[in-house]
């Protein structure tokens, strides 16, 4: 009975996930099948890397063969900001002894906005489903995609520009807000001045390192001064 109701639970706290991943792993999918990539790797990226935004900036790194250095250090810019909210749940993760590594390697950005809303005390099998569920979502949603590009006549310019869109719109929003507008204004300057010195083609890790570090040495001047 307590399994079923973890199922349950877990199933109705991610179906606005789902509604999410299936159309953004969808459009994942349709994107790296154009690159030339079909079902089977974006079974295996989905599986294994599964990092949204990350998969989409890989597709065209790997239709170039970059470099594995290039790869390695856009991969930790993308997902920097796991280290940050990420932290929050290391108590929590300790406790789930031999889920633990699943349970961190599965934190993405929406199934870790599911876990803030839980109480503290959430089962162990509510959780794990949580992300387990994200993650087949996730995984059906680029399978689907890859395989309709390769099958349909479909004109599919432009599909890799959701997850853009996605970033943009969440962007737009915190920047209505006056409290996330510095934090906004910077990310903007550092992208203008490194796409200006750098070019189109390099100049997205140097503006993520750029931008957090800006942020952190403003959040320790601002904590300096509250002192």
């Amino acid at each position: 009975m307590a399994e079923s109701n973890a199922r349950a639970k877990a199933l109705k706290l991610t179906i606005p996930v789902m509604c999410g991943y299936l159309f953004l792993g969808t459009a994942f999918g349709a994107t790296l099948a154009q690159a030339g990539f079909g079902p089977a790797w974006a079974l295996m990226m989905s599986g294994l890397v599964y990092a949204g935004s990350l998969q989409f900036v890989m597709v065209p790194l790997m239709a170039t063969g970059a470099a594995l250095v290039t790869v390695a250090l856009t991969a930790l810019m993308v997902n920097a900001r796991h280290l940050f909210y990420g932290v929050s749940f290391i108590d929590r993760f300790r406790r789930m002894s031999w889920l633990r590594p699943y349970m961190i390697y599965s934190l993405t950005d929406e199934t870790y906005s599911v876990f803030c809303g839980l109480s503290g005390e959430e089962s162990d099998g509510v959780m794990l489903r949580v992300a387990l569920y994200d993650h087949l979502y996730w995984i059906t949603g680029s399978v689907v995609g890859a395989a309709l590009a390769q099958q349909l006549p479909f004109d599919l310019t432009g599909i890799d520009f959701s997850m853009t869109a996605l970033f943009i719109v969440i962007c737009l929003e915190r920047a209505l807000n006056k409290a996330d507008r510095l934090p906004v204004a910077v990310g903007f300057a550092c992208a203008i001045v490194c796409l200006l010195l750098l070019g189109p083609d390099a100049f997205l890790a140097p503006a993520l390192a750029a931008t957090a570090l800006l942020l952190m040495l403003l959040d320790a001047a601002r904590k300096g001064a509250a002192a």
